[in-house]
């Protein structure tokens, strides 16, 4: 190689340049543990991972799963939902942010943690992945509680928007709509 080509790599500029295209395109998995609210592909929210993540979404059911019999819920009750996404072999980091609410955007029911070390709640409306929480070796389960709303709250959907980290980056965005027993 030619000397110019020498000169201009050790130039203090276009290192600091490098460094910060850099440190933009690596962003997502540095800062996983400050995701923003309200990213879940909900009506009201209107955002998803795609808006940080240069991945085009997708719609994918079956992500979001619950132990309501029937997807039926009682008022009240607490229930566990599972997230299960599957990637590839170059698939290491995952995320996710969901919710349960109306279309207007009203939370419906109460999120609860039970692996603090894996999830956490943002607003008390949205649930996400923390940063201890996103690796996985091709595929990534959390679970989480929900306590149903109060009787009369009608069908409670839960909007979730989700990360598959590799080549290519995957948004997938889902639902699951629980009606209520009467």
């Amino acid at each position: 190689m030619n000397r110019k080509f020498y000169r201009i790599m050790q130039s203090p500029l276009l290192l600091l340049a490098l460094l910060f295209i850099l440190s933009i395109s690596f962003s997502a998995f540095i800062s996983t543990e400050n995701t923003p609210a309200g990213y879940t592909g909900s009506p009201k929210d209107d955002k998803d991972c795609s808006s940080c993540h240069r991945a085009r979404p997708k719609n994918e059911e079956g992500i979001i799963l619950s132990n309501c019999s029937g997807n039926s819920y009682e008022p009240l009750r607490t229930y566990t939902l599972t997230i299960k996404l599957k990637g590839n072999e170059s698939s290491r980091k995952f995320g996710f942010q969901i919710t349960p609410q109306t279309p207007t955007g009203k939370l419906q029911g109460r999120l609860i943690v039970t692996d603090a070390e894996q999830t956490k709640l943002a607003n008390a409306k949205y649930l996400n992945q923390t940063a201890n929480g996103v690796d996985g070796n091709g595929e990534k389960t959390w679970s989480f509680d929900w306590q149903a709303p109060a009787s009369g709250s009608g069908n409670v959907t839960f909007y979730g928007s989700f990360l598959i980290g590799g080549r290519p980056e995957i948004v997938l965005n889902s639902s699951l709509t629980l009606t209520e027993k009467r």
